[in-house]
């Protein structure tokens, strides 16, 4: 392209957007595309979907931004305007024309779109998949349901169909001679293929459907809106249906299963397709040796099973598979079996010998029948029968209902692990007679299913409890003979009498039913068996005596009747004697029922003074039990009432006198210093106690005189015990049967050791306190003088050859005996007991820069030396280089910080260099130092 070119395309461009930029805002516009197989949006060779907007609406591209709705937002790049077509599902129909939306929002605009294009898309109906060899685009097998979008191919190049078109049917490859049936819903299609008369050969039908989008009326001949697919559907192979030959152990064992038997004859095996086989690999009996076999013999099985499991096999199933292989890949093998199930027979079963007697009053009352059956047994196996579920009982005769348990009418009714089987009756609903029973077996009880329940007096078929088995039901009747007996009465309880009465007359105290009458004759025993008389006779007793007797009668068959009796016979209430007590009021423990006399009864209560009642016959004061009431003097009243057999009430009295012994007061303890010498004590009694009494000495101290005094000085404390405890005892005299009157004093004797004080020695230059010398104990007491009431509170400087007294003491005040203490202070020069010198270096610079270290020449230094505690009257003289003095002090002047304080340059910084001190102690025989320091500034 030439210069001129290049201008000129550029203006008209330029002209466009200028032209577009100022026109008319929210401008509606259409973007048809109908043929959507063919769209290609780049260079690269083949379809691909895409459009440009700028390119279709003739916009210059970079004009705004385009935007879609939230839903194809994915299809649209806002940077370029490309839209891939092939991602809309559906074609545009004349009522979904705005469905595809795209606005472009330029800033002339502002929040209004300059331009509303509504994409409109074709009608696109698909390619089909290419075909198989049948011609056929898919193949399923008819057991198979097929959606229809398969049928239809895509890639890069070929876009997916659009979706809202319709599946319609056309036909099939046998046209009107289709036999079959097919399913088309929606997508999904299936359909049944019958079978060929030719067995061998794959049957299959090719079906022809249409899938067509409705068009638009913008798109008429430049879309494709109609594909037509094929499908074929391949029969699944049959292997036809199987039956259950039920058989009965009997009929094998007359003869009529011992032939040979085709298992393909339709009396087994029906409708099966004929390529198949019998799997002999599967055949567990041996019975067919290959896949051309299908000849077996039940007897030779039966022979089998007979050898291998014995005569109790129960029931045995034996299953033989037809297969029938695969016609086609889409379809599978099937497989069909022949089941044969044998059943073993009922053994006979009957009573056993004799009709047994029973008498109807036994007990228990229960019978169970069942134990008068004789099963089969042939030595190794016995043939009993006595599942709940397959059993059952009926009563067949008799002049009374025995109520026999029989399985329930319904099956809702029937209680798992309940003894059906058993038959058991109740002997007491009876009335003397004879009575025959039958007991039946269904046959399937040999070969019992979970849940299942059959009663084989059912003869309905239809009955859910009807055994459908073909073996026979087998049953026995059953005979038993009831026996009268002697009536005994009626049990008889709760009769009373009293021991004042003499005998009675067992059996006239029996109860009877009101119908019968009591055999007399019969035996009375006790209930360890003892045999006793009828005319009873009273017993000595001592309190209620209760009897339990029987009464049996017997009849010459030896059926027994029996009635209880049981009667309690009371003994006349019995209080005993009364009596007189004297008590002491601080020991006022008794029982009162322990002080009668004459053996009186314990069911009794007691009565007093204050409406004192017991709880129960003993009366019982405890004054140390808080939950029991005072015993208080008076007459105390013992009663027993009249009893259910004996009503008359006796009684006794017990007169209870109560002395009070002398009051003296509780338990004394007092603590006293050893130091304090005595302690008489006499002084230590209340003042209300009487002093009539004396000290008793109860630890053998021999500190303690006849006059109560007790000398400290004199208690033994051989383990030098600090709190040594000892114990003395006062007692006054009282009258009988008051015992003396006695309380404890314990005194506690505080001795405690004396403190342990090290030599202290110290260094003058610490300037170390009274508090500074160590001492081995954590109370004390620091004294000027050995006999001195006050203790020093001050905390003195200490002073060389300064004396003190030092005393243990505890926090009741207590002493130790005080120890001597004297105070060893070193001059400068001396060396400590352990060599170390006591000697005084000060520091060798000044820098007083305010920085905490060396600001000052220092006299105080902690753990080193403390001159103004020291060396109250010390004087400092500091010199410059050429010796003029610029700095003098005293314990009252402030520290050196490099400032002249003398009149030559009083108040002046001093220059940086070196000065020289003289220290004068001015204190006993510690002599003058001097040195010199660097002042650093």
């Amino acid at each position: 392209m030439n210069y001129r070119a290049k201008l000129l395309y550029a203006f008209i461009a330029f002209f466009l957007l200028y032209s577009f930029s100022y026109s008319q805002c929210n401008e509606s516009r259409e973007i048809v595309v109908c043929n959507m197989q063919t769209i290609d949006g780049d260079s690269t060779p083949g379809p691909d979907g895409i459009i440009n907007l700028y390119t279709e609406l003739g916009i210059p591209s970079g004009t705004g931004t385009w935007q879609a709705r939230p839903r194809y937002a994915g299809t649209l790049d806002q940077s370029t305007g490309n839209v891939r077509t092939w991602e809309f599902l559906n074609a545009t129909t004349n009522i979904t024309r705005e469905e595809y939306r795209f606005e472009l929002f330029t800033a002339a605009c502002g929040n209004t779109p300059a331009i509303v294009a509504d994409l409109i898309l074709g009608p696109y109906a698909g390619e089909a998949a290419p075909p198989q060899a049948n011609g056929a685009n898919a193949e399923i097998c008819e057991t198979d349901r097929l959606d229809l979008f398969e049928t239809l191919t895509q890639n890069e190049f070929i876009p997916a169909p659009h979706l809202n078109g319709r599946w319609e049917y056309i036909g099939s490859s046998s046209g009107a001679n289709f036999k079959g049936s097919f399913d088309l819903n929606g997508s999904t299609f299936s359909a049944v293929v019958p079978k060929n008369d030719d067995d061998r050969s794959t049957d299959n039908e090719i079906f022809e459907l249409r899938y067509t989008v409705s068009n638009t009326t913008d798109c008429t001949a430049n879309s494709k809106g109609e594909t037509i697919v094929k499908v074929s559907v391949v029969r699944q192979v049959d292997p036809g249906t199987g039956n259950l030959i039920e058989i009965c152990e009997e009929d094998i064992t007359a003869g009529n299963w011992d032939t040979d038997i085709n298992l393909n004859d339709d009396a087994y095996l029906v409708g099966e397709d004929k390529e198949g086989y019998w799997l002999s690999e599967l055949d567990l009996t041996g019975q067919l040796e290959n896949e051309q076999d299908s000849i077996i013999n039940i007897r030779e099985i039966y022979d089998d099973l007979i050898a291998n499991r014995g005569a109790r096999f129960g029931c045995a199933s034996y299953s033989f598979t037809y297969f029938v292989p695969q016609r086609s890949a889409v379809c599978t093998e099937r497989r069909a079996s022949v089941s044969f199930q044998i059943f073993e027979e009922l053994r006979p079963f009957e009573q056993s010998p004799g009709i047994p007697e029973l008498c109807i009053n036994q007990i228990p009352s229960t019978y169970d029948l069942y134990n008068l059956i004789d099963f089969e047994d042939d030595g190794t196996n016995n043939f009993s029968y006595n599942d709940d579920n397959y059993v059952s009982w009926r009563q067949v005769s008799g002049p009374a209902d025995l109520g026999i348990l029989t399985q329930p009418n319904s099956l809702s009714d029937f209680i798992p692990d309940y003894d059906y089987h058993l038959g058991t009756i109740n002997l007491n609903a009876g009335v003397p007679g004879s009575y025959t029973f039958e007991y039946a077996v269904a046959p399937k009880i040999n070969c019992t299913g979970a849940n299942e329940i059959l009663d084989p007096f059912v003869t309905d078929s239809l009955d859910l409890t009807f055994d459908l088995t073909p073996c026979s039901v087998l049953s026995t009747l059953i005979t038993i003979e009831l026996l009268p007996f002697d009536y005994a009465g009626e049990n008889t309880e709760d009769l009373i009498f009293c021991n004042t009465d003499t005998s009675i007359n067992l059996v006239s105290l029996l109860d009877t039913n009101g119908r019968d009458t009591i055999v007399p004759g019969g035996v009375w025993r006790d209930s360890i068996g003892n045999p006793i008389q009828n005319e009873f006779v009273f017993p000595v007793i001592d309190s209620v005596q209760r009897f339990n007797f029987t009464y049996t009668t017997t009849t010459a068959k030896s059926c027994t009747d029996s009635a209880n009796l049981k009667f309690a016979v009371y003994k006349q209430a019995n209080a005993g004697d009364g009596t007189d007590i004297t008590l002491c009021s601080d020991d006022l423990n008794v029982t009162l029922f322990d002080l009668l006399t004459q053996t009186p009864d314990t069911i009794g209560r007691w009565t007093g003074p204050f409406g004192y009642e017991s709880e129960d016959h003993r009366g019982v004061f405890d004054a140390n039990n808080t939950m029991l009431p005072v015993l208080g003097q008076g007459t105390y009243t013992y009663l027993i009432e009249g009893n259910e057999g004996c009503p008359d009430s006796d009684q006794a009295t017990v007169n209870v006198t109560i002395i009070d012994p002398v009051p003296i007061g509780e338990d004394i303890f007092v603590s006293y210093c050893i130091l304090d010498g005595r302690v008489n004590l006499y002084d230590v009694l209340d003042r209300q106690t009487t002093r009539t009494g004396v000290f008793r000495d109860i630890e053998n101290t021999a500190a303690l005189s006849a006059d109560g005094v007790v000398t400290f000085e004199q208690l033994p404390n051989p383990n030098n015990e600090v709190n040594k405890i000892y114990n003395f005892q006062y007692v006054v005299p009282n009258l009988a049967p008051c015992d003396e009157s006695t309380l404890n004093v314990e005194v506690t004797i505080i001795d405690l050791p004396e403190p342990v004080v090290p030599n202290p020695q110290f260094c003058i230059l610490d300037a170390k306190r009274l508090d500074d010398i160590e001492v081995d104990v954590d109370n004390f007491n620091w004294y000027a003088t050995l006999e001195s009431d006050t203790p020093i509170t001050d905390n003195p400087i200490l002073l060389d050859n300064d004396v003190y007294y030092i005393a243990n003491v505890d926090v009741d005040n207590c002493e130790s005996d005080r120890v001597t203490v004297t105070v060893d202070i070193l001059n400068t020069g001396e060396r400590f007991a352990n060599g170390d010198i006591c000697t005084l270096e000060f520091q060798d610079g000044v820098s007083p820069d305010n920085n905490n270290q060396n600001d000052t020449f220092s006299l105080f230094v902690e753990e080193e030396f403390n001159i103004p505690e020291a060396f109250p009257d010390f004087n400092l003289q500091i010199f410059n280089r050429y010796g003029t003095l610029v700095y003098e002090a005293d314990k009252n002047t402030e520290e050196f910080r490099g400032e002249s304080n003398t009149s030559v340059r009083l108040g002046d910084d001093l220059p940086s260099g070196t000065y020289f001190y003289i220290f004068n102690p001015n204190f006993d025989n510690n002599l003058p130092m001097q040195g010199s320091f660097y002042l650093a500034r």
